[in-house]
């Protein structure tokens, strides 16, 4: 089994709030995070698989950048997260948006010799947070 990976980058702004908790309670819960405020992400996408025999490719890296810019960057770049319609019903943690993306990109990353392995993505250079599906 072989992996490979592809990092892209976005920039995008969010608020952290749960419309059930008063404002008091998400003061408390979420901090400085309750504010208006924005962060450079890096998403690494990993794919595990088998070399193609007829290319020599697990997958071809400029076919997965397509996919990602088309599937999840050009969606969330210069976004205000909680406006945009894949998190209208969620709080846009990086938690969840890692989740959101494995779900934007687990079929169309899967074919006969790989499928999408794990979903890496930093809100900062210090936090992260590593998805690997419903295991």
């Amino acid at each position: 089994m072989l992996y490979i990976t592809r990092r892209e980058h976005f920039s995008a702004s969010h608020t952290l709030h749960n419309k059930n908790l008063s404002k008091e309670e998400n003061e408390v819960l979420f901090g400085k995070c309750n504010s208006f405020h924005g962060h450079n992400y890096y998403m690494e996408v990993t794919l595990a698989g088998e070399i193609n025999p007829k290319s020599g490719y697990v997958m071809d890296l400029k076919k997965l950048n397509e996919i990602l810019l088309d599937k999840v960057i050009n969606i969330v770049d210069h976004k205000f997260l909680n406006d945009v319609g894949i998190f209208k019903s969620i709080i846009p943690t990086t938690e969840n948006m890692a989740m959101v993306f494995w779900k934007e990109l687990k079929d169309v990353l899967k074919a006969d010799n790989h499928r999408l392995y794990s979903i890496k993505l930093y809100e900062t250079e210090k936090n992260f947070v590593i998805y690997k599906g419903d295991e």
